[in-house]
């Protein structure tokens, strides 16, 4: 028998990491995004109303910015690091991920309150009452409303537009994401060199990078991890890490 901490270390299919990927926005590229995260030390909850609970209420009482906090986060996903490609230029999606991003040790942003999403089985098509009750929660109990609201997701039958409406046809899942959120009501989530065990980026772009955020080391998402294994040993090692990284 081996205690379960010995068997942790070696479930390949269990990140140690969660991974924040930045994108175009506006005037500001997937690059310019993450020097600035760079500099400031910072993860900032974007403009998207990215909790599936936000359907429960109207477009009006949305355009409320005291409102709309309550369904904005930053995203993160715990993909193991030699799949974060499959995050990358997806067809048809609203949200197109570039290889831009860094790679955080899950344990210290767990401890400050990072969490994973929490997934609402759709399939039947009937959770729009419970959706509707759960974005309630903004007039019933506001400090409730915060721990559960922004982790809201569904997958299967897709929802009611918002406030009205019956479903369109088709249906939704991003469960293979693995996404965990920072709500946007808590401001910026604030971290530091020791919170970070990689940094992503395409090659061509390493040094520019790793002289921006000296001694984190970058490797590029799209090519094969064992290209990149001296980096990953050394980061590992300057971590102390006993866990499998790939």
């Amino acid at each position: 028998m081996r205690s379960i901490n010995d068997i942790m270390n070696f479930r390949t299919d269990l990140s140690p990491f969660l991974v924040h990927l930045t994108r175009r926005n506006g005037a500001d590229s997937a690059r310019t995004r993450l020097e600035t995260i760079i500099t400031e030390l910072a993860l900032r909850a974007g403009s998207s109303l990215v909790s599936h609970a936000s359907f429960g209420l109207s477009f009006a009482r949305l355009q409320d910015p005291t409102i709309s906090q309550y369904f904005k986060a930053v995203c993160l996903t715990e993909t193991p690091l030699d799949q974060i490609h499959c995050l990358l230029e997806i067809e048809n999606r609203d949200i197109n991920l570039e290889p831009y991003g860094l790679v955080f040790l899950r344990r210290p942003l767990q401890q400050r309150g990072v969490a994973p999403v929490l997934y609402l089985n759709n399939e039947l098509g009937d959770k729009s009452a419970l959706i509707r009750a759960l974005a309630e929660m903004v007039d019933q109990n506001q400090d409730l409303a915060r721990q559960i609201l922004p982790f809201v997701a569904v997958f299967g039958s897709l929802l009611p537009p918002r406030g009205e409406g019956t479903p369109p046809p088709g249906r939704i899942d991003f469960l293979w994401e693995r996404e965990w959120r920072w709500p946007a009501f808590n401001g910026s989530l604030q971290f530091d060199q020791t919170d970070v065990f990689l940094g992503l980026c395409p090659h061509e772009e390493i040094d520019h990078f790793e002289t921006l955020f000296p001694p984190i080391r970058f490797v590029d998402p799209t090519r094969n991890m064992r290209w990149y294994s001296s980096e990953l040993i050394g980061m590992r090692q300057r971590l102390n890490l006993t866990q499998s990284v790939v």
